[in-house]
């Protein structure tokens, strides 16, 4: 084996990437070699690309299933033949990148699947509505979101896990149908055993519901800020903003007036300074923001240095390798919007994203 198919990021004018040859991964011992099966596009996948994050030639993606094809001699845990899907910093590397035919990963972002429940076949093009995992294309969608999720609530919010103990609180997840929020209101419920309040158009309310969402509210309703309150009955103690632009982080914010809330967590990097805060309640609030690339340990440099810590790893791994893996078998993916196969599909899959033409679910294909 000498070459491996790619999707790389690309400078030119209407086109995010393109289709080549590169050589052969080398991975570490630390690390699994994966052949890809099936691949999910992400926001920030383009976003990389057109904001020039990563050189041109990256290889793009950040977010593949397939089966285990080699193991570092240093890992546990994972054997050739595995069925599992993984995330990784795709866009940023030459030598890296999910939109690949064969894709190193790292165990602490990557997911294992009962493989006697999954269907092989490749799901036909067109929408696929939500269901438990049991296609590459499912498990494809949902580990960037899952280990921001993971991060997030071990981390940033520090959720104990507490089934009978967070029974009667709320986590209040602003933008319900985002891919992140999907996952996240199924670890409340299955992992934390909280009550969810979410926002979201009305017409994904019902799918929200059949995740264990316990109060959708239209987010463009104009006293929906009133509402929350009144819903929650001074009971949030999270609250999760995965839109995560200053508008809505004010809004979660402001909605939790009047609850013990202990954290605040948002995806943009926004903190304390941006809100216009109450005197009240605020002095002891964590306010943090979650990045998911510091997951597997590595440091990552974007206006400053963001530093992997010991304690973020510690939180994380926690939730990795010891919460999350009972539940696996339980989680549902998104609706999947399932293109042609061909890594040529990534240009379309991006493109999608970047006109704001998905809702509430994941773009995925194989390759």
């Amino acid at each position: 084996m000498s070459t491996n198919k790619i999707a790389v990021s690309t400078a030119e004018i209407g086109s995010f990437t393109t289709v080549s040859n590169g050589p052969f991964p080398v991975y570490n011992d630390d690390q699994i070699l994966i052949k890809g099966i099936a691949y999910a596009a992400n926001p920030t996948d383009w976003k990389h690309i057109a904001n020039k994050w990563g050189a041109p030639g990256s290889i793009a993606g950040s977010d593949a299933s397939g089966i285990v094809y080699e193991v570092g001699k240093d890992v546990k845990g994972f054997e050739v033949g595995d069925f599992v899907s993984t995330t990784l910093h795709g866009n940023y590397r030459k030598d890296r990148g999910g939109f690949a035919e064969y894709v190193i990963a790292d165990p602490a972002t990557t997911v294992k699947y009962d493989k006697s429940k999954f269907l092989t076949e490749p799901l036909p093009v067109g929408k696929t509505p939500s269901s438990l995992i049991n296609t590459f294309e499912g498990a494809a969608a949902i580990t960037l979101s899952l280990a921001t999720v993971g991060l997030s609530y071990s981390h940033s919010l520090k959720i104990t896990p507490d089934l009978k103990g967070n029974s009667e609180k709320y986590i209040l997840i602003w933008g319900g149908a985002t891919a992140t929020a999907i996952l996240g209101i199924q670890v409340a419920k299955l992992i934390y055993g909280l009550k969810v309040i979410t926002t979201a158009s009305k017409k994904h309310h019902e799918f929200l519901k059949s995740l264990g969402a316990d109060i959708t509210l239209d987010y463009r309703d104009s006293d929906v800020l009133e509402q929350i309150k009144k819903a929650a009955g001074g009971k949030i103690y999270y609250a999760f903003d995965t839109v995560s632009s200053k508008t809505t982080y004010q809004q979660v914010y402001d909605a939790t007036e009047g609850s013990p809330v202990k954290s605040f967590d948002n995806l943009l990097f926004l903190g304390k300074d941006d809100l216009k805060l109450r005197y009240d309640d605020s002095a002891n609030a964590r306010f943090g923001a979650t990045l998911v690339y510091l997951a597997n340990g590595e440091s990552q440099r974007l206006e400053t240095v963001i530093e992997a810590t010991p304690e973020l790893l510690a939180d994380y791994n926690k939730f990795w390798f010891e919460l999350l893996p009972p539940h696996v078998g339980q989680l549902k993916n998104p609706e999947l919007i399932v293109l042609k196969p061909g890594f040529e599909s990534a240009n379309e899959a991006l493109a999608l994203l970047k006109e704001d033409k998905v809702s509430g679910g994941k773009v995925v294909f194989r390759g």
